[in-house]
């Protein structure tokens, strides 16, 4: 991948609380591309995920499941689009992570999920059934387990932060 589609590494602070329940950077680390998370053209950072939302207070740490999956558990995740035709960087697997389901050839899934998205870098394109748009930086997206797959017609990747809130869901 050339430079300008190059995304850093994603700088991840956690707080938490001591034993006297004072405020306390719990972790400060970089996070990368999470292997086995990826399809296609894009690539995802999992930044933080649990089971099921913590009681407070806590030490920041202890509820933090990267395994995390099924209804009701939470994941916080960056995910890059990269621009039509650019590969995934080489040390990245592309293969397709076991929560999102494909419904065709295309890139068109879903996900067992309410995502809530902020596109922090970039334009990306997200494109349902019977419906598309464009998003912009600054934009919002509540993404209900819609249909819908992403483009990126741009130059450079667009940056997506995501809340994934999974949930039941009946398919198609």
């Amino acid at each position: 991948m050339t430079d300008t589609t190059r995304v850093p590494d994603v700088r991840l602070v956690v707080t938490g609380h001591d034993a006297d329940n004072h405020g306390v950077i719990a972790s400060d680390i970089q996070v990368g591309p999470t292997p086995g998370l990826a399809a296609d053209s894009w690539e995802a950072h999992v930044l933080w995920s649990a089971q099921s939302l913590p009681s407070l207070p806590n030490d920041g740490l202890g509820t933090i499941d990267p395994s995390a999956a099924g209804p009701g558990s939470v994941k916080f995740v960056q995910c890059v689009i990269h621009p039509e035709g650019a590969p995934l960087p080489a040390s990245e697997p592309s293969v397709t992570s076991q929560t999102i389901q494909r419904t065709d050839s295309t890139a068109m899934h879903f996900t067992a999920s309410v995502d809530l998205v902020v596109v922090l870098d970039g334009e990306v394109e997200v494109i349902l059934d019977n419906a598309r748009t464009v998003l912009k930086q600054g934009d919002f997206l509540v993404q209900n387990g819609t249909r819908h797959e992403w483009r990126n017609y741009g130059d450079k990747p667009a940056r997506l932060g995501v809340v994934f809130l999974a949930t039941e869901h009946n398919g198609y």
